[in-house]
């Protein structure tokens, strides 16, 4: 039989019905009447698709990156470079954090999902269009990209009025709930600001800097989408799975706040070039990531597992390295700085690779090590729970890659960071090489875990207990 440990962990992740009150319920985790074999077998399908195509992104983005390192070397606002980026950004990013939400949404707010039907919509309309829309930023092709930009906006809208529905139906309306709506709403707003850019490189109709248009955009995204459903689904993650409690949840509520008033005056600041006010709103937004960063360590504080997995890990060095981002943030828009956007030295592109190198990547990697193994585990022995002898969820990945892949990417930050500082095509082509290895051993790490929906091991005795941690 599965550990208990598993199968708590396991029902935490899914849409389980009302429990029971706290009084009536059994001392040990059992998998009742409620898990029932078919109702487990279902779960998991749609986010499981978003995160096979968003490893499948993960890996195309970094084959762009390793072919042509030298992009990192060039004004962020080239064609390659915005087609690297997008590949990164919609391709592996977007797509993992929308797919955990159609997960992650239902649990923290304790409903279901409003549409699963408007989900797989998305999931379709997103497999078309990035392809399209990476293509068309690397011809520079302004006419393709409005179209599948279009089938890209019209998929995000489904995933914002689910989302949307989803926190209203639940009538839950706590920082979890306001994150996950934010975030949406941000997600949104910054596909839009991007289509409207992408006509106004056609017909240059709006009166301000592309270049500083483009940096407001990929902070509507970052800090809007990204930070927001951070700081809201940290605090359901993490103490899942490191049987925490969150002690403070004043700072998160702080922390959340400040990041939505902060970007409200950012993103203006950013387009209109206001060095004064982007500097006061990104104080306001690093602030925020300071108060979630306390929240966090309080709860980390309480948690009862003591050994940190690496998955936990990586997610948390992931945070800590997008709070530094936002130190390197405000550093450049400073109003006196004599950093900026040209190549060489401490300028945007070392900046952008902090952020989503540094910061998102371990972060989102980390993540997808908790999940991804649940996910399968669910359909693959949930069904079988009580009738074979079943693997414990933690048991589906390969302890050697996921340490190898995570670790390798980490490495890779500096060198990658340094060839964009000193224009050096050689540190560049190390950097992208360490990542791409990093790349294909946690990629490699997933597919360990997701053959089990295809090819379950049969167990012939229950397995023996781990005992090499504790």
């Amino acid at each position: 039989m599965t550990p208990p440990s598993s199968l708590t962990v396991a029902g935490s992740l899914s849409l389980r019905a009302p429990e029971r009150p706290a009084a009536a319920r059994p001392t040990t985790p059992t998998v009742g009447p409620r898990l029932s074999a078919s109702w487990l077998a279902a779960q998991g399908r749609l986010p499981l698709a978003f995160m096979a195509l968003g490893l499948a992104w993960l890996v195309l983005a970094t084959a762009m990156l390793a072919l042509a390192p030298a992009a990192l070397a060039l004004p962020h606002s080239a064609p390659h470079v915005v087609a690297i980026t997008h590949a990164w950004v919609l391709g592996f990013f977007v797509t993992i954090a929308t797919g955990a939400s159609y997960q992650i949404a239902p649990v923290a707010l304790g409903t279901t999902l409003q549409s699963e039907r408007y989900g797989w919509w998305h999931f379709g309309l997103h497999a078309v269009a990035v392809p399209g829309m990476v293509y068309a930023f690397w011809r520079w092709d302004m006419v393709l990209l409005g179209h599948f930009g279009a089938v890209f906006a019209i998929g995000i809208i489904l995933f914002a009025v689910n989302t949307w529905q989803t926190v209203r139906r639940s009538g839950q309306r706590d920082v979890v709930a306001w994150s996950l709506a934010f975030a949406a709403s941000w997600l949104l707003i910054t596909v839009l600001a991007g289509l409207l850019l992408s006509l106004n490189r056609y017909w240059n109709f709006l009166p301000l800097n592309p270049v500083a248009l483009l940096r407001a955009h990929a902070h509507l995204g970052l800090v809007g989408f990204f930070i927001t459903l951070l700081q809201g689904v940290s605090f359901r993650l993490v103490p899942m799975f490191t049987l925490a409690d969150v002690p403070d949840w004043r700072s998160v509520r702080v922390g959340l706040w400040l990041s939505q008033l902060g970007l409200l005056g950012l993103a203006p600041a950013l387009a209109w070039q206001n060095g004064y006010a982007a500097a006061i709103f990104g104080a306001a937004i690093l602030g925020g990531l300071i108060a979630t960063g306390r929240a966090l360590q309080r709860a980390l504080a309480t948690r009862k597992k003591r050994f940190v997995d690496p998955g936990i890990s990586a997610f948390l060095r992931g945070g800590a390295t997008l709070v530094l981002s936002a130190v390197l943030g405000l550093l450049l828009v400073w109003p006196t700085t004599p950093w900026g956007s040209a190549p060489g030295g401490f300028n945007a592109m070392v900046y952008a690779i902090a952020v989503f190198a540094g910061g998102l990547l371990p972060a989102v990697s980390g993540m997808l090590c908790k999940i991804v193994p649940f996910l399968t585990w669910m359909r693959a022995y949930g069904p079988k729970v009580g009738r074979v002898p079943t693997p414990a969820a933690g048991a589906l990945t390969n302890p050697v890659l996921e340490n190898w892949g995570l670790n390798l990417q980490a490495v890779a930050v500096l060198p990658l960071a340094a060839g964009a500082w000193l224009l050096s095509p050689a540190w560049l082509a190390v950097g992208a090489g360490l990542l791409g290895c990093g790349v294909i051993l946690f990629t490699a790490d997933m597919l360990t875990v997701l053959r089990h929906l295809w090819k379950p091991i049969v167990l012939t005795a229950p397995p023996a207990p781990n005992r090499t941690r504790p």
